[in-house]
């Protein structure tokens, strides 16, 4: 069999086989599928995964690059009438997101879409973005309340994977589908009493690593990353929803019986169980137990984890102190030394 696609002289007789005309009518309907796609939005490889069709509920026009909060399915799989669909398709409805909104449950945007449309959104996989970078050193991004535009968090979001140099609104790449497990080591700043709370406190942080300079006078010490992950806001001051706690002290209560020397510590037991107490215990002045939170420049493995608002909070574990004082004279401390024996 000949070149079906050898090329014609001037002069010759044309003669087209059918697997060139073929061929031809193929190319032709790829170019048309590829100017429809253009038309729709960014080009899509056949291969390219996680691309799913949303309804905006919203009553905004969504831009591409910009998220919309999953609300549900447009199809439901009881609905008889349209059971081929859900199970073929199962496109998605979509809102502006508010304070009830999963932060990380949403969808991107490849093209416009206004409100009542159908359109092509990524659920996973890496997709450019627009992304509100509140802080230089963020590397997590979420959808925050009533915004369509993502924003950037210190760690436990969605993860970026390149973003534009500065703040504010930039262009980003990230990874959609795959939330980051948010863990950083840092040293503690000082401890900040949670208001109308007893034995809970908040703690500011910086980013540390091991020193592994032999000359240096911190060598194989934990010192703060310059420019690393914080507290702070990027002006100066502590962000308070980024301040740490102590998981630790979550597990003490606040109420105790007057006269039992239990002062709002959970499984402490009676203070007469304590050796260097008082004699004929119970007294009016028995041992007071108080809580110590964790010291300044203490070194801490932080992780990020949701509350039941679906926001990130950083969490630590470290035991605490206790300390045992006479109420009648706070300044007076006993030490508690407990014998091992066989």
């Amino acid at each position: 069999m000949g070149d079906v696609f050898r090329k014609v002289r001037s002069g010759q007789p044309l003669r087209i086989p059918a697997a060139a005309y073929n061929a031809f009518v193929d190319a032709a309907v790829d170019l048309r599928r590829r100017e429809r796609n253009a038309n729709a939005g960014p080009a899509l490889e056949p291969a390219q995964r996680g691309i799913v069709l949303v309804r905006n509920d919203s009553d905004d026009d969504i831009e591409p690059y910009h998220a919309l909060a999953i609300t549900g399915v447009l199809v439901q799989p009881d609905n008889e009438d349209q059971e081929r669909t859900f199970h073929s398709r199962t496109p998605l409805t979509g809102e502006n997101a508010t304070d009830e909104s999963p932060s990380l449950s949403f969808v991107l945007a490849l093209q416009p879409i206004k409100p009542g449309d159908l359109g092509r959104c990524v659920l996973t996989g890496v997709t450019p973005a627009r992304v509100f970078i509140t802080n230089e050193t963020d590397t997590t991004c979420e959808l925050a309340p009533e915004e369509t535009m993502l924003a950037s968090t210190p760690m436990g979001g969605i993860p970026i994977l390149w973003k534009e140099e500065g703040t504010g609104e930039k262009w980003a790449v990230i990874e959609m589908g795959q939330p980051s497990p948010g863990r950083v080591t840092a040293i503690l700043g000082a401890a900040q009493p949670i208001p109308t709370e007893n034995n809970r406190w908040r703690y500011p942080w910086v980013e540390a690593r091991i020193d592994g300079d032999p000359g240096s006078d911190t060598y194989l010490r934990y010192v703060p990353v310059p420019e690393g992950l914080s507290s702070q806001l990027p002006g100066g001051g502590e962000d308070p929803t980024r301040l740490a706690i102590n998981r630790f002290e979550a597990h003490h209560m606040n109420d105790y019986d007057a006269g039992s020397g239990f002062a709002g510590l959970l499984g402490l037991g009676p203070v007469c169980e304590l050796p260097g107490v008082l004699p004929k215990c119970p007294p009016a002045r028995s041992l007071k137990p108080k809580l110590v939170p964790i010291p300044e420049g203490v070194c801490v493995q932080l992780t990020c984890e949701r509350n039941s608002k679906g926001k990130p909070v950083w969490v630590f574990e470290a035991m605490s102190l206790i300390e045992i004082a006479d109420p009648a004279d706070e300044d007076r401390k006993f030490n508690i030394y407990i014998e091992g024996g066989a």
